[in-house]
């Protein structure tokens, strides 16, 4: 067995054991010393859901009434959120005395299951996301007695705050981690445990940043989520730590600084967020709120050095490109095979996507939403150019490059990666042009023999443009055009030249945890020893009405 395996198991054993049980007794306090920061905007309609029976975790439809916290069916994904509470925000967003009782009901239920540790319920994560769920809700929960939870929560989440603050560490590195902090933080400001811990917590917290921020100021894991999550989580720990006199450490206000434009790097007209790297949508008001708090006015920039990424703003137009490898090594737990990607919209309305993040799980659709082909750029014989697996992401693109350059507000894009030379010698090269007015986006994918590389005599291509699902399409002039048209009246023509074009069925998982079909071009064909280019033109044809 692994020294790892070992520890983990000698771990459990100890958690599980009478005598931590005791170590985790203590006096409770009789009410909260201050309330926690303010929860983000929920989701009514699920909030709904939820009070008429219906709870749903990583995709996972489950009874709301008392539900199995642990049930051994239960992925791991929907397990911790599930036991996360964050579902709260739902809850809150309906407000009535209805959905408060059901909240309410809940906690109390989940004590009654869990009153000392259990695997899955109190591991680190989801045990820093409950404790933050339940004290940012505390006057929900609280049943109108201001910020008195009752004495059979506060018992329990000071238990959950002794183990917490050993156990943080046993996080996985990234997010979950920063989310087990920010639980922790929240536990010591409002008095669960002795604020005199405070300052280690704060410490902790600024380490973490150290290693997850790179230097342009986006996260480790690259995509548009963990923009959202690691600022939204740096930002409440910080009004926390602030409301408790606490000292900020000034890595975490450098933190915030840097993840706030890249935040708004990542978004689209209509207010969410793009689709790479295990990314959702994202609530536009949560998004809001995020920015608002951490009080860091800096627009976006138009290139990620670090991450990766490459932004252009013509007019109404935004052309986002993904010019970086997966993750790296210990935060690509969630990777994606994305190499080349992009995004286009227009004003409010988005044209060309990637199809999202699956319910956050090791299901089958999470792997297939990781892969190249739920993508738009090209893949290679139906093969990605990284190896997304469950847990990491193994064989990656080892270069992928990128130049910009702009002339009288036009943009030239030229971007490659490797990620296909091991096994077919081909480099992918993608050249994009946008025009200033936003209406003019002309590309060129090409497959270059690479230097050396033992090529392929032939192999099929595929160069995906996964479509916003309120899109109508065409494929027009035997396979070479195709017509596309937006709700509100916009007309576009996508033109295509040394490929045919194909229209097919997609999907878009752009709202969490909610599937809706979509169609996607691609421009197929083969590709022979010498290699091959395909240029295509998107072209603005008709204003929104």
């Amino acid at each position: 067995m692994p020294a790892r395996q070992r520890r983990s198991g000698f771990r459990d054993f100890w958690n599980g054991s009478f005598l931590y049980s005791m170590l985790l007794g203590g006096r409770a306090p009789k009410r909260l010393l201050r309330l926690a920061p303010p929860p983000l905007p929920g989701n009514r309609a699920r909030g709904e859901a939820i009070v008429s029976g219906k709870l749903v975790c990583a995709g996972r439809a489950l009874v709301a009434e008392r539900p199995d916290w642990l049930a051994a069916d239960l992925s791991l994904a929907a397990r911790a959120e599930l036991n996360s509470f964050e579902w709260l925000d739902d809850l809150a967003a309906v407000g009535n005395e209805q959905a408060q009782t059901r909240a309410r009901a809940l906690a109390e239920d989940w004590i009654a299951g869990n009153p000392t540790w259990r695997a899955g319920a109190w591991d680190a994560e989801p045990t820093g996301r409950r404790l933050a769920a339940w004290l940012s809700h505390a006057p929900f929960l609280s049943r109108g007695e201001g910020d008195r939870l009752g004495p059979q929560l506060l018992e329990s989440a000071s238990r959950q705050a002794r183990h917490l603050a050993r156990a943080w560490r046993t996080a996985r590195p990234g997010l979950p981690r920063l989310a087990a902090l920010r639980g922790l933080i929240y536990a010591h400001s409002c008095g669960l445990i002795a604020q005199s811990g405070t300052a280690g917590a704060a410490r902790a917290l600024a380490s973490e940043v150290a290693t997850q921020i790179l230097p342009d100021g986006f996260h480790a894991e690259r995509g548009s989520h963990a923009q959202f999550a690691a600022l939204s989580a740096l930002v409440d720990a910080r009004l926390a730590l602030e409301a408790a006199g606490a000292n900020v450490p000034e890595a975490v206000h450098r933190a915030i600084e840097g993840l706030a434009p890249a935040l708004r790097f990542f978004r689209h007209g209509d207010g969410g967020l793009a689709l790479f790297e295990n990314s959702n949508i994202e609530d536009p008001r949560a998004i809001d709120e995020v920015l608002s708090r951490a009080q860091t006015p800096a627009p976006p920039p138009t290139r990620a050095t670090s991450a990766g990424f490459e932004r252009v703003v013509a007019d109404r137009t935004l052309v986002l490109l993904d010019a970086g490898q997966p993750p790296a090594l210990g935060f690509d737990a969630n990777g994606h095979a994305g190499a080349l990607s992009i995004e286009i919209s227009c004003g409010r309305e988005r044209l060309v996507a990637n199809c999202g993040a699956g319910p956050r799980d090791d299901s089958e659709w999470s792997l297939a939403l990781r892969a190249t082909a739920a993508h738009s750029t090209l893949t290679l014989e139906d093969t990605s150019s990284s190896e997304p697996i469950p847990g990491r992401v193994t064989r990656r693109a080892a270069s992928v490059t990128s130049t910009r350059d702009e002339a009288e507000g036009n943009v030239w894009l030229e971007a490659s990666h490797d990620g296909y030379v091991g096994l077919f010698g081909f480099l992918h090269q993608r050249r994009l042009f946008i025009a200033n007015d936003g209406h003019d986006i002309r590309g060129e994918d090409a497959l270059v023999p690479a230097p050396g590389a033992a090529v392929a005599p032939s192999a099929r291509f595929a160069i995906r443009f996964h479509l916003a699902p309120e899109l109508q399409a065409s494929v027009i002039q035997n396979g070479a055009a195709a017509l596309l048209r937006t709700q509100s009246g916009q007309a576009w023509r996508l033109q295509v030249a040394g490929a045919t074009l194909e229209l097919g069925e997609s999907v878009s998982f752009a709202v969490r945890g909610s599937a809706r079909r979509a169609e996607q071009l691609v421009a197929a064909g083969t590709a022979g020893a010498q290699g091959i280019s395909v240029k295509w033109a998107l072209k603005a044809i008709a204003a929104a009405r």
